[in-house]
């Protein structure tokens, strides 16, 4: 099956830069079940390799250009797109010694802290020897997918850091894994094993935030702005910095107030006053939290994240319109309610928000349910570890949901997706007894007021991006569509240098992967 491939020139259109896509060549686009191996993605630069298709260059150059460029199957170009995007690699290295590979001296490190003192410590306590043995089987796997796992969407400050957050991520699901097919006692004697004194508890004394409401006075106001009104600020600001949407920001900010108010009914402690929650909450600690985390990513000039699409979803209004206004059978056209890459990036969103939430819902029944107190440190160990975690996800899932020759997540993405399910499964398993009965109408109604609020969160967006934000038409078959100056997608703004110089080395133009 042939694909057209479309090339980009830049045209004048008085004082406006228009953008033309003209057919230029066709690839070949066989299903195939292979990907490209490493020797493929890393072969040595030839000199039939070395040049770039000039947009602005001689027509007459292009015969000799195709002629040379290897045609790659459709397969090996998602392949080959996938791997550039998701495992990046270092290619501009200042300091060659931290990224030079060493593991013979890692092997002799490993040895001598890992193996040597298995023969000279005391092992008569069992306890401690289950300690030390799951410590060193723990640091072992972390120094193995440090040297083995892929690099993920960062590079810095190493890519060794992102591979051992990638480790930790999978530790932690097969943990999860397998705490499910356990009982609710033994999990409790395994916590109490490893903190007698702060992890013994049966029920938590938590705080109630839903008495008085009518009594509005700045000192009690004031009284309420406790760690955890720093916390919502630190929180909503690192959050900004992962998203990059201010949109998206306010929208999950308000969505989870009102989870709270539906899920209060089975954990008392999202019983709040209604000032806390849209005051408190929403205006002040999470507003100014997003309002923070977006200064500091304009600031530090980090791209911007667009998650929405703007692309023909003007011309569908347009076209039922036109259908509507004539009855007669030739007036009838094709009504192109959506725009697949419309569609694709509000389902993401939806998806995006919903495992967000879920994961903001599982720690607060998780800490619930095995009577975890708040200021314990494996509440903000879990915490520091999502919050880790979730930077390469997000930057994976959002690469997944805006570029279209990416068909898979990536594997961060994954284990996250999969952590989520199964901390919302150890919730549902160890909270039934112990939680009152599920109001079924609140939830199905908190699923649909999500997709009601995405929608509506997708169409504020694309409005705001069209009123206040810079735009370019781009000509695409003689329409002009709206594209961002700076998206992911549209104008490669995804792509970094070290992955375009791979593309020249690899003999693929940026046209092939449009």
């Amino acid at each position: 099956m042939l694909r057209m491939i479309q090339r980009r020139r830049l045209k004048s259109d008085g004082h406006k830069a228009v953008r033309t896509f003209h057919p230029m060549q066709h690839v070949n686009n066989e299903e195939e079940d292979y990907c490209l191996n490493d020797q493929l993605l890393n072969s040595p630069k030839h000199s039939s390799q070395l040049f770039d298709v000039n947009d602005a260059g001689n027509e007459s150059d292009t015969s000799d250009i195709d002629k040379r460029r290897k045609k790659y199957t459709g397969r090996e170009l998602d392949c080959i797109h996938y791997r550039l995007i998701n495992e990046r690699v270092v290619n501009d290295v200042t300091l060659e010694f931290f990224y030079k590979p060493r593991t013979v001296t890692v092997l002799v490190i490993i040895c001598a802290l890992l193996v040597i003192p298995a023969f000279s410590r005391n092992d008569d306590n069992s306890a401690i020897n289950i300690y030390a043995g799951i410590t060193a089987a723990v640091v072992l796997f972390l120094v193995v997918s440090g040297l083995t796992f892929p690099n993920g969407p960062f590079i810095r400050p190493h890519p060794v850091f992102w591979r051992i957050i990638f480790g930790m991520s999978v530790l932690y699901i097969l943990m999860l894994q397998f705490a499910l097919f356990q009982n609710f006692r033994d999990i409790k004697d395994v916590f109490k094993w490893l903190d007698p004194k702060g992890l013994s508890k049966e029920k938590l004394d938590e705080k109630a935030y839903a008495v008085n409401c009518s009594d509005i006075t700045l000192e009690r106001l004031w009284g309420y702005m406790d760690i955890f009104a720093i916390g919502h600020f630190v929180g909503w600001a690192m959050k900004a910095l992962l998203i990059r949407h201010s949109i998206i920001c306010w929208y999950i900010s308000i969505a989870w107030e009102l989870t709270e108010v539906l899920f209060a009914h089975l954990l008392p402690n999202f019983q709040e006053c209604w000032w806390d929650a849209i005051i408190l909450d929403i205006l002040l600690c999470n507003g100014l939290g997003i309002w923070f985390g977006i200064w500091l990513s304009n600031f530090f000039e980090m791209r911007r994240f667009h998650w929405e699409s703007i692309k023909d979803i003007k011309t569908a209004r347009g076209k039922f319109k036109r259908a509507v206004l004539q009855f007669t059978p030739e007036s009838w056209i094709k009504v192109d309610w959506y725009n697949n890459c419309a569609l694709r990036r509000t389902l993401a969103i939806y998806g995006f928000v919903l495992v967000w939430l879920i994961t903001e819902l599982n720690t607060f029944f998780l800490k619930h349910i095995f009577a975890v107190d708040t200021s314990h440190p494996l509440v903000f160990s879990r915490i520091f570890l999502i919050a880790f975690i979730s930077a390469p996800t997000i930057r994976q899932f959002y690469l997944f949901a805006t570029d279209p020759r990416i068909k898979r997540m990536g594997m961060q993405s994954w284990v996250y997706v999969a952590i989520c399910t199964l901390e919302a499964s150890i919730c549902i398993k160890f909270g039934r007894p112990q939680l009152p009965r599920v109001k079924l109408t609140l939830i199905v109604s908190w699923i649909c007021f999500m997709a009601v609020g995405t929608f509506a969160c997708v169409w504020m967006s694309v409005w705001w991006v069209r009123t206040f934000t810079k735009t370019e038409k781009v000509s695409i078959n003689g329409c002009l569509r709206d594209c961002y100056l700076d998206s992911s997608h549209e104008n490669l703004g995804a792509l970094t240098d070290e992955v375009k110089a791979r593309r020249k080395r690899l003999n693929i133009p940026d046209s092939d992967l449009s």
